[in-house]
């Protein structure tokens, strides 16, 4: 075990420890309700003690009850095997009760989820003898919205006979195009719904839906018109809300957490003062908030549904004509937004043509040019505009200010014509057009206020403080140059993280099997906004895998260097065709792209070939059960996959007994988050390769070496056909930080110049 203490702690405010003066700590009757608890589970058949699990319920109950100086925050790193969601449950869920938080566990996958809703929290309640409840929290797209199935339907519920004054009927009504099924489906949903035999649960609908189908059936919450909603008494959204509102343990995902603090908290899940969060698979956090953190907008996608909201004053006029007061106010906005509107297209079109002024290779029909400098801009191979270190040229913020502007001039328009609709909807609540009318201006606003959004932050200065990430700023390019995006996102999730998780939680537990990079935890810190300043306490646990005599690491001695494609591609084929693959076994390979993943899979002859399964030929869970049933019949299968691959993959046993990484998995820092973060570190004479590319390695070759022992009983061993790993001083501090295999190096590289 490695732990590691705040060098400076941050002492917290004692009155905040649930007493003036009280002082902070894990009071004897929750220390003895957690050992009573353990000692129930120990006896248990099956269930085995761990070191290193025992350790991981002592460190979190300790830190979530406040016993270190600093914030309630640990980040313990635990390997395949610790045990890690009875290691941060049995603690956590105790002093949650005894605090009286709620406990809100948020995992990054489904699958995860459906575990701890599924097994290990009943299991814990009948097991260890904990008394608590639990449910699990989704977002509105995860509920079917009873609204759209009427609207889907055209169903004769008011709805279908309302006129909008145009001569339109709302009738069936959809943005895409049904399957010849999809209509059957839909009717099938809403006869469910009225009989009340389904409860709206999208997850539990017994068909696959495409994508498409499933945001038609759905809402989020731009849309949702909550208290006016005809359906709100039996909405699956809200009634799921509702049904965990008082619940001990809750779980969700990453997305939803995040959305709900970045909303001020309270908006899905309870206040974040009042939770203590478990972030499971944790490493996928600072991601999840650079996401959310990101603002986009087209430039001419936006016409359509501005033009829509030019009509939408009118439609609903109408749909108030009994009231009105509220028709004349609706009417008098949709007036101001007549004149607003056309302006704010006007600023789209003057950045549009902008834009192509300024990058004559991106104009349609041109090929784009290769990485380049011209007047500020810096070109993409990739087709996009990056801006060198998120400073836009004058000229274009000035354009930025402008649609910021006029955006923020039609959004302020359109919140009053909402409010205004509301009033009217409260007044008529079974008027469904009304309702129609306010879900369409509400989806609206969402749609501008992100617009405004993302112009206001295109249009902001840099700061100038050299220690504050920069803001990336990028321009996409859609469809040849007839419309472009344009995107600004943080390069670091840090201050976004702290402001409305870390300041504002009363604890929380980051964890996953793999967290930290080269054996430490100063990479994710930096990203997470956590760190011995803060308080954050550290704990990497001990494996309890014997990797020495159950595990080999293989290097072997080859020809060709892992950067030159061509050769170190044939050369992979060569040793696969020479027997590196036991095609009697279970084998996965990882490549680091898609390109040499092919490449091999092409030049190998048909017999190996056609035991192979190749990753983007079908769906992961598919090639991953074919993989499954040709082992338990006894022959061999070999998996070939990219990054993703490299988590989540579980092939214990016989399934996988021999992992083969191509090359070490350095990404080229090309995304234009990631290369403008590496421009800051360079203006500051730091080394991106160093800081950024060495330790994501590290951290992802882990991970796949991580796809070998899963349980105490397997066995087998990595290969890494890189020598790089050996022979370079960085290859060195990669190798030294993964598990302790049994090595087997081979000879000096003889690889071709």
């Amino acid at each position: 075990m490695t732990r590691a203490h705040s060098a400076t702690p941050v002492p917290r405010d004692p009155s905040a420890e649930g007493g003036p003066g009280e002082r902070s700590g894990l009071a004897e009757a929750t220390k003895q309700h957690i050992r009573d608890a353990l000692a129930r589970l120990t006896a248990t058949p099956a269930f085995k003690s761990r070191r290193a699990q025992r350790l991981m319920i002592a460190e979190i109950a300790k830190t979530l009850a406040g016993e270190y100086p600093g914030e309630r925050v640990a980040c313990v790193e635990g390997p395949t095997g610790t045990g890690k969601s009875v290691g941060y449950l049995l603690p956590s869920i105790p002093v949650a009760k005894a605090r009286k938080k709620t406990l809100v566990i948020a995992t990054a996958t489904v699958a995860l989820q459906e575990q701890l809703i599924g097994k290990d929290l009943p299991d814990l309640q009948a097991r260890a003898g904990l008394e608590f409840t639990f449910a699990l929290a989704k977002g509105r797209r995860r509920y079917v919205c009873d609204r759209n199935l009427e609207r889907l339907l055209g169903v004769d519920t008011n709805q279908a006979r309302f006129d909008f004054g145009d001569g339109d009927e709302a009738q069936a009504t959809w943005t895409i195009k049904p399957a010849d099924d999809e209509v059957a489906e839909v009717q099938a949903m809403w006869q469910r719904r009225q009989a009340q035999t389904w409860s709206g649960d999208v997850d539990e609908w017994p068909n696959q839906l495409r994508p498409e189908l499933r945001d038609e059936i759905t809402t989020d919450k731009t849309a949702c018109t909550g208290a006016n909603c005809p359906w709100r008494g039996r909405c699956a959204f809200f009634a799921a809300r509702k049904a965990r509102e008082a619940k001990d343990v809750i779980v969700a995902n990453h997305a939803l957490v995040l959305t709900d603090l970045i909303l001020g908290g309270g908006v899905v899940l309870p206040d974040p003062e009042a939770c203590i969060y478990i972030f499971d698979e944790g490493h996928h956090l600072p991601d999840v908030a650079v996401q959310q953190g990101t603002a986009r907008t087209r430039l001419i996608g936006p016409r359509s549904w501005l033009a829509d909201l030019t009509r939408l004053p009118t439609r609903a006029a109408a749909t108030l004509a009994g009231q009105s007061e509220i028709a004349e106010a609706v009417a008098t906005l949709g007036s101001a937004l007549a004149g607003e509107i056309p302006l704010l297209i006007e600023r789209l079109n003057d950045i549009h043509r902008a834009l192509q002024s300024a990058h004559p290779a991106l104009k349609p029909g041109e090929a784009p040019a290769r990485a380049r400098e011209s007047g500020g801009y810096r070109r993409e191979p990739d087709a996009n505009w990056r801006f060198a270190l998120g400073r836009v040229p004058e000229d274009l913020r000035a354009l930025f200010e402008e649609a910021r502007a006029a955006s923020g001039a039609v959004n302020a328009l359109t919140l009053k014509l909402i409010e205004r609709i509301r009033k009217g909807a409260e007044t008529d609540p079974d008027n469904r057009g009304v309702g129609t009318a306010q879900a369409s201006a509400q989806w609206t606003a969402g749609r501008i206020e992100a617009m405004e959004t993302a112009f206001a932050q295109l249009a902001s200065a840099p700061s100038e403080d050299p220690n504050t990430p920069p803001v990336a700023r990028w321009i996409e390019c859609l469809a040849g140059g007839s419309d472009f995006e344009c995107c600004a996102s943080p390069t670091s999730a840090a201050e976004l993280l702290r402001t409305v998780l870390w300041e504002r939680c009363d604890g929380a537990v980051v964890t996953s099997a793999t967290l930290a990079a080269l054996g430490r935890f100063d990479r994710f810190f930096e990203q997470a906004g956590l760190g011995p300043c803060h308080g954050t306490q550290a704990l990497r646990l001990d494996s309890p895998f014997d990797y020495a005599n159950r595990a080999e690491l293989v290097i072997p001695a080859m020809r060709a260097n892992a950067k030159h494609h061509e050769a170190h591609t044939a050369e992979i084929v060569e040793r696969i065709e020479a027997g590196l693959v036991d095609l009697n076994a279970g084998t996965l390979v990882l490549f680091s792209s898609y390109r040499q993943m092919h490449a091999v899979a092409e030049m190998l002859r048909p017999p190996i070939a056609k035991r192979i399964l190749i990753q983007g030929t079908a769906p992961r869970h598919e090639l991953l059960e074919r993989h499954r049933k040709r082992i338990a019949a006894g022959e061999g299968s070999v998996l070939f996959g990219v990054a993703s691959f490299s988590e989540g993959v579980d092939l214990p046993g016989r399934q996988c007994t021999h992992v083969i990484v191509a090359k070490l998995p350095f990404s080229v820092p090309d995304s234009p988050v990631e290369a403008t973060r590496a421009e800051w570190l360079e203006a500051r004479g730091r080394n991106p390769f160093m800081e950024m590319s060495v330790p994501d390695a590290s951290f992802r070759l882990v991970q796949a070496a991580g796809r070998l022992l899963r349980t105490e009983s397997d066995s087998g061993r990595v290969t890494v056909l890189d020598r790089r790993l050996v022979e370079m001083p960085y290859g060195r501090a990669i190798l030294n930080a993964l598990p302790p295999f049994r090595r087997s190096i081979e000879g000096g590289n003889r690889r071709s110049k």
